[in-house]
């Protein structure tokens, strides 16, 4: 078969192209909301996609298989299993579109390509994976979506997220379960996971980009422990990383199904004085990604910080509010991959982009006054002892390995959520592990009217002790 796996890392999730050699018909397995780079990597090898698949209703990105469906003659594969609030099937569609709704068990093909649905919930209720099997029947690769993951499983507590989802516990046992389906793998099974190394969507998933049943056999430790149920609730349950609060948000929209458009959106160019007229707009927000110490230099009141990196769009989609429209701070080169990423996480509101030479030309008198800075250990240290209030912006796990006596842990993409829990009357020092993480955290507080310092370099507990 021909296979691409196609990787956003801005997301850490993979989707995957297959197609038969010989008719030359491709399914794809668990698209993002941008289909058109998907249309582009089927034409650079000669494929046609003709069936579109999804493993779950995802939480952390939109799904592009509506997308596909009112703009293509597709089928689209979804689960009819065990959903509390199953999609209908009600369009729009493309007159050539279909819709298939998939048990347990059931075969279907592309080309001479065939393939079996497996039912494995517990990261969500309705969760199928795909077996490609060969003409004895015997699994050759599994596309596991977010049941298994190179050396974990899925998070099983997004339950609530979902309408009619199941408890914590509830998706714990029933990913037990679901395990038992690999008894009777071979070893040689590929394993092709929905995402990778820093997603959100498991606690310790390594940096393999594929694996095997017979690997995973050996490094999975919940895999190793589904024999015994208490070992494996306890393995499982402990040291759970809060999920991101845009999640909810998301998972919402592709239940109901969301916003279809033409194409991408592409932002209009604004000049200086444009672009300071439309950021006094109180849905509009900008959203800079230059440099901290650009950032700190001069900014637009109320402008959130976030550089183009694996960080960008959690931060943007947890640190908006429902109806925020985005202005982009940028580089040219920049703009079609952030617009790209935002829109994956289900922002679809852009006012326009500036680029970073043209905004030095705005009027230093529309910069937000001083009120965020950037200290040295010794300057934090001052001030802590006078009084100023720590935050640590890390998740938790790494907070409970050591951190500055006295902080507060907040991880950086639930501060929108819980800023309620700050003084806004006391000055605060963020800190994270390297300075990027509590930066964004800085000018986020600074937005919602706190005076804040970042702890330059950020913090390495040294045998639990803090300053």
């Amino acid at each position: 078969m021909i296979l691409r796996r196609i990787y956003d890392p801005a997301l850490a999730q993979a989707s995957y192209l297959v197609g038969c050699p010989e008719t030359r018909e491709a399914i794809l397995f668990d698209p993002e909301r941008d289909i058109d780079r998907y249309e582009r990597e089927a034409q650079a090898h000669g494929v046609r996609i003709v069936a579109v698949a999804e493993t779950h209703l995802h939480a952390d990105f939109v799904s592009g298989m509506r997308a596909f469906g009112a703009t293509r003659p597709v089928t689209l594969l979804v689960s009819g299993m065990g959903q509390a609030a199953p999609w209908t099937g009600e369009g729009p569609f493309h007159p050539g579109a279909s819709v298939r709704f998939l048990r347990d068990g059931d075969a279907f093909g592309v080309g001479s390509l065939s393939f079996r649905v497996r039912h494995t919930p517990g990261h969500t209720r309705e969760a199928l994976s795909f077996e490609f099997v060969d003409a004895h029947g015997t699994p050759r690769a599994l596309f596991s979506g977010d049941f298994l993951f190179a050396g974990d499983v899925g998070r099983p507590d997004l339950g609530f997220l979902a309408s009619g989802g199941m408890s914590v516990e509830e998706s714990a046992e029933a990913l037990r379960r679901s395990l038992a389906l690999l008894d009777d793998m071979p070893d040689a099974t590929v394993v092709l996971p929905g995402h990778g190394s820093g997603s959100a969507c498991g606690k310790v998933i390594c940096r393999l980009p594929e694996s095997t049943v017979g690997i995973e056999r050996i490094i999975n430790r919940p895999l190793r422990a589904k024999d015994d149920a208490v070992r494996f609730m306890e393995g499982l349950l402990r040291d759970r990383p809060d999920p991101p609060p845009y999640f909810g948000r998301v998972k919402a929209a592709n239940e109901r199904g969301p916003r279809i458009h033409d194409a991408v959106p592409a932002p209009p160019r604004l000049g200086p004085a444009e672009f300071v007229s439309a950021s006094r707009d109180p849905i509009r927000v900008v959203v800079d990604t230059r440099e901290w110490t650009a950032w700190m230099d001069g900014h637009l009141p109320g402008s959130i910080f976030a550089m183009v990196d694996p960080y960008f769009g959690p931060t943007v989609a947890n640190y908006l509010e429902a109806g925020d429209e985005v202005l982009l701070v940028a580089e040219p080169e920049q703009v079609d991959e952030a617009v790209r990423v935002l829109y994956r996480v289900g922002i679809d509101g852009f006012a326009g982009w500036i680029p970073p030479k043209d905004f030095a030309a705005i009027d230093e008198d529309e910069f937000e006054p001083a009120g965020c800075e950037e200290v040295t250990p010794r300057e934090a240290n001052r001030r802590i002892l006078l009084g100023a209030a720590v935050l640590d912006v890390r998740s938790k796990q790494e907070f409970a390995k050591g951190h500055i006596a006295g902080a507060v842990n907040v991880p950086f993409t639930q501060l929108a959520a819980r800023v309620g829990e700050l003084d806004p009357s006391r000055h605060v020092v963020a800190y994270c592990r390297s300075g990027n993480r509590s930066a964004r955290a800085c000018a986020y507080l600074r937005r919602r009217g706190f005076t804040v310092a970042n702890l330059r370099g950020g913090y390495w507990p040294y045998a639990g002790r803090g300053f």
